[in-house]
């Protein structure tokens, strides 16, 4: 299962964050990737950036996905929040 194949809604607030084995995904509002992200992408080196209506999915690789979510935690009185799940392959 991918992130985006998530039907939920967001809040704009909100940052989805999944980890899908070595490939960590962030979804963010589009405003607030203009303003904390985009500044950021040259450093971040992302696997690749989607734009899905008012979101933008970010994807990172290894440990740059763990620094940047650490950057995230750090950084949350920015006026967002997190909310985290992990891939889950069932057998």
């Amino acid at each position: 299962m991918r992130e985006g194949d998530l039907d939920v809604p967001l809040m704009e607030e909100e940052v989805l964050v999944v980890k899908e084995g070595a490939v960590m995904s962030f979804n963010f509002h589009r405003s607030l990737y203009e303003r904390l992200v985009k500044p950021l992408l040259s450093i971040l080196q992302p696997r690749c950036v989607e734009e899905r209506g008012e979101r933008v999915v970010l994807r990172l690789e290894g440990e740059r996905g763990e620094e940047f979510k650490a950057w995230l935690l750090i950084n949350l009185d920015k006026g967002f929040y997190i909310t985290e799940l992990e891939s889950i392959e069932l057998k």
